[in-house]
């Protein structure tokens, strides 16, 4: 083979292989099984007696926000907050106390177990 010909050959492989890892390729590769997905409670932790305040969530995986994800979610404690019929705002009632907004993701194939959060949320006068 002619000195030529092998540094050829060597550039060649050298770029197909950047390629094919530039193209994601290496995902093939990648064994099956679960992924880290992490629920972000954005809102408020604290609120007023009386008052209704948005919120929302954000759902991640690997570094990648997910859309339009199913959640269920409910309060430990009703008598202290309650999530409203559009399920985006916290209700806080009369009762001061401190009670968990617990959020779970459903029907996950990303992971063994469906991931969830329990968020703290305080009601004050």
């Amino acid at each position: 083979m002619r000195p030529c010909r092998s540094v050829e050959l060597f550039a060649l492989t050298t770029a197909c292989g950047a390629a094919a890892l530039a193209c994601g390729f290496v995902d093939v590769f990648r064994p099956a099984g679960p992924e880290s997905v992490i629920i972000v409670y954005v809102g408020d932790t604290i609120l007023h007696r009386d008052s209704t305040v948005p919120f929302s969530l954000v759902v991640d995986a690997r570094g990648t926000p997910l859309d339009r994800t199913r959640l269920t979610m409910w309060s430990s404690d009703t008598s202290v907050f309650d999530l409203t019929a559009g399920r985006d705002s916290l209700a806080a009632k009369s009762r001061v106390a401190t009670a968990t907004l617990m959020i779970r993701l459903e029907s996950s194939i990303r992971t063994y177990r469906a991931p969830t959060l329990a968020q703290s949320i305080k009601v004050r006068p």
